[in-house]
């Protein structure tokens, strides 16, 4: 019987060749499938790492996915506690706010701070108000999963531990500012209400980059990659290479001022009667002035006649016994007399009896009438003229009184030449906005259709439509957020527009949001408005995404940027020569740099070192920007404000592309002065509070500098942000 040897022998070339097939199969086509589920290939690098602890992709991967479970499970047992899901505080799930729980966990372990199971069973308790049961608690938590793999309940609450940790060092931290000290109380009021005028002389830091040494190819290199994924930032002190989202548009503006002139010529007595007539009752009802009240005076009350027994008494008036403890009169309330002292001072707290009249029912009226003759109750009504009951007849209204029609009548012809003003314009950009949205599906049409001998249809010409209906016309360049917000009012406009979820079934969308958002739309023809009434018809007409351009593209920033950074320190080199010479010299800075070119010397002021706008004081304060400063920050201000008159000082500006010597000339009003008005004002806190916020975010996001600092916090790569 042949042999299995036998077998291959017969077979050994063509067995041969499917081995050798095989063999190359396993070594191009296996690994990939082997790989499959792994996104990282066999190969998990490094992605963040800090004193005692990393993490891999697939370990920051897998975090950033249970900070997600921890949320649903939240939001889950808190929906079964009959919350809203929507108003719960959660945590944010990327992985810079991962990464920073994980070092607020470990500073707050290395501080003796643990969480123990009891504190997080304890914590689920208050979340559900103690209304979920615990197999309810199990339902939830069999339904958690990542991808197909289940979570287990110690899994949770380890997630849950570290989360905890973070939150109650957070809490420790903010308990460090709750109560602002009376010190900085005096300090927030000063920068509000003092006001300094300066002197200054700015050294521009670029007209100094041609005195530094030019950078090599490698150095340009090595600080573009270093910023190359950072947007620039207006008052940042580092660059941004990355190019932001921008867009370029046409607008049309209804200038309502311009409008409301001509409308309000037209507006006749008989319109303006009319509309009187119409909301009188509820527009122009004249205030009710009530009259002072004197006070009553004063009634000479009648000495009763002494009774015989007080007359005997007080004839024969004899010695009060002392007795240990005195009878208690009979004419006393038992109720009272029944009444513990109250504390340890011996006094009866005193009662006021009262009648829930609203509620009364009518048993009960009879019932409380039980104990008085009937008769006497009617003698009683006909001797009270409280009690007796009003005569409808005698009772006349008083008629409604409004505002003279001379008084209200420019007001009346202003609301009418408004509300014609906005008809006119409505009318107007209806027409215009149906011409735009013609064109715009038939551009949309032409490129879903086009080819090679189709023409595309003629684009709008805004000027000419401005030209033809009494607008105004502009047009853009391709421009950021920022640039558009500086170029034009458009940059701040807004429109009313329908959300049903909302109190009022309409919000304030902004046009930024329109026309920057996500899923706006070349050529759709968006309406706005600003503060001041006027109305705008834009369309955008070119939309260049954020991206990060090339070393070479870019390489011309790169340079420019590099040498402003370099050039700071002969900036102030520079400045502070100046003021060296102003103070030794005892010259005003005018005087210092009078026969220099290269300098001028400006006075500023009086301004504060912050800024509230009153209508909008639950805002927080803002650095106050003085117009012949440019984007003065916290150093400028700081060193202004420590300044006593005739004193120098030198200081950057935010983006330190400026450094400018500063000589303060006065400071109003003066200390004692503030200090009275500070004491005057001490029951309104509300305005400082805010500007509390502002300095407790620094002190947070120093704290939180300081500790990535401390732990050596390391990103291998740029965390990523969900979303983009």
């Amino acid at each position: 019987m042949a042999g299995s040897f036998d077998f291959f022998r017969k077979y050994q070339r063509s067995l041969l060749v499917f081995v050798a097939i095989l063999a190359m199969l396993a070594f191009f086509v296996l690994p990939p499938f082997l790989q499959m589920g792994n996104d990282y290939g066999g190969d998990d690098p490094t992605v963040v790492t800090w004193t005692g602890g990393e993490f891999r992709e697939g370990g920051i991967e897998r975090a950033v996915a249970m900070r997600s479970i921890v949320n649903r499970f939240l939001m889950e047992i808190a929906a079964a506690a009959g919350r809203d899901p929507n108003q719960l505080p959660l945590f944010a799930e990327s992985e810079e706010e991962v990464v920073r729980t994980r070092l607020l966990a470990a500073e707050a372990k290395a501080n003796g701070m643990t969480v123990s199971d009891s504190a997080i069973n304890d914590f689920l308790s208050q979340w559900t108000n103690n209304l979920v049961r615990p197999e309810q608690f199990d339902e939830i938590i069999a339904r958690l999963r990542i991808g197909p793999t289940a979570v287990s309940q110690h899994d949770l609450f380890e997630s849950l531990r570290i989360e905890l940790a973070a939150r109650n060092l957070l809490i420790l931290f903010q308990t460090g500012f709750s109560g602002d000290p009376p010190g900085w109380r005096w300090d927030y009021f000063c920068r509000l209400e003092q006001s300094a005028t300066v002197e200054v002389v700015p050294i521009i830091v670029e007209q100094l980059s041609t005195e530094v040494e030019a950078p090599s190819e490698q150095t340009l290199r090595a600080f573009y990659e270093k910023y190359k994924e950072d947007l620039p930032t207006a008052r940042s002190i580092t660059p941004g290479f990355r190019e932001p989202h921008r867009v370029k548009y046409d607008f049309l503006i209804a200038n309502a001022e311009a409008y409301q002139a001509d409308a309000i010529k037209a507006v006749t007595a008989e319109q303006v009667a009319a509309y009187y007539e119409k909301n009188k009752t509820t527009l122009f009802r004249a205030q009710a002035v009530t009259p002072p009240v004197d006070p009553p005076p004063a009634e000479d009350k009648p000495t009763p006649e002494p009774t015989t027994s007080e007359k005997t008494t007080s004839e024969k008036p004899t010695p009060e016994k002392p007795t240990a403890e005195k009878p208690i009169p009979e004419t006393a309330d038992p109720a009272r007399s029944a009444e513990p002292p109250a504390d340890d001072q011996g006094a009866v707290p005193t009662r006021h009896p009262f009648t829930k009249v609203a509620f009364k029912q009518p048993a009960a009226a009879e019932s409380e009438n039980k104990a008085e003759p009937a008769a006497a109750v009617e003698e009683k009504d006909k001797t009270d003229p409280a009690a007796l009951p009003a005569d409808p007849a005698t009772l006349k209204e008083e008629p409604p009184q409004f505002e003279p029609l001379a008084a209200v009548e420019e007001k009346i012809r202003t609301q009418l030449a408004r509300e014609q003003a906005n008809a006119r314009i409505d009318e107007m950009f209806t027409a215009v906005r149906a011409d735009l949205q013609r064109y715009s599906e038939d551009h949309a049409l032409w490129q879903a259709r086009r080819t090679a001998d189709t023409v595309a249809p003629k684009a709008p010409d805004f000027d000419e439509i401005a030209k033809a209906r009494g607008l105004e016309a502009g047009h853009s360049k391709l421009v950021s957020p920022d640039e558009a917000v500086a170029a034009s009012p458009i940059g701040g406009s807004f429109e009313f527009v329908p959300d049903p979820g909302s109190r009022f079934g309409i919000r304030q969308q902004s046009w930024l949001d329109t026309i920057y958002g996500s899923g706006a739309l070349l050529l759709r023809p968006i309406t706005s408005r600003d503060v001041k009434g006027n109305r705008y018809l834009s369309i955008k007409t070119e939309d260049q995404p954020e991206f990060t351009p090339s070393f070479e593209t870019a390489r011309e920033t790169v340079d420019r940027a590099w040498r402003i950074v370099a050039s700071r320190g002969l900036a102030r080199k520079r400045a502070d020569q100046l003021t060296a010479e102003a103070d030794s010299k005892k010259l005003s800075l005018e005087e210092t740099v009078a026969k220099r070119s290269d300098v001028k010397v400006t006075q500023v002021g009086p301004f504060t070192w912050l800024s509230q706008n009153d209508a909008a004081a639950e805002r927080p304060a803002v650095l106050s920007q003085p117009s012949d400063l440019f984007m003065p920050g916290e150093e400028f201000m700081r060193a202004v404000f420590s300044l006593e008159p005739n004193q120098t000082a030198v200081a950057f500006n935010a983006p330190q592309t400026v450094c400018y010597c500063i000589r303060l000339l006065s400071l109003a009003p003066e200390i004692s002065t503030l200090k009275e008005k500070f004491l005057e004002d001490r029951g309104q806190q509300r305005r400082l509070a805010t500007v509390a916020q502002g300095d407790i975010s620094n002190s947070f996001r120093a704290w939180m500098k300081g500790l990535e600092d401390r732990y050596r916090l390391d990103w291998k790569r740029q965390s990523q942000v969900p979303g983009r």
